[in-house]
């Protein structure tokens, strides 16, 4: 049966391994298709004041991206792209 999936899929073809996991996820009732929070994930803290100011750069200059706003407000690169994305819900 791999095989034929082989043939049809080529190249972009999930190893069989990863086949097997997934049906043993579902079989478990693990249907999520979000990403589980991981033990040594980081979880980024923003101070309440550097949310304006991103907000306030951004308005300013809609071509800034998120490597000057970083350097901008002497925050990392991660937490800006965190406070762009997710809590500002800028696309």
């Amino acid at each position: 049966m791999y095989r034929r999936l082989k043939e049809v899929c080529g190249e972009q073809c999930l190893a069989l391994c990863t086949i097997f996991r997934w049906c043993q996820f579902y079989e478990a009732g693990l249907v999520s298709i979000k990403d589980l929070p991981r033990p040594r994930q980081v979880h980024i803290v923003t101070k309440s004041a550097t949310i304006p100011a991103v907000d306030e750069l951004i308005r300013q200059n809609r071509r800034i991206g998120t490597r000057e706003t970083a350097v901008e407000l002497s925050i990392s690169k991660g937490t800006a792209h965190h406070i762009i994305h997710k809590k500002l819900d800028y696309g």
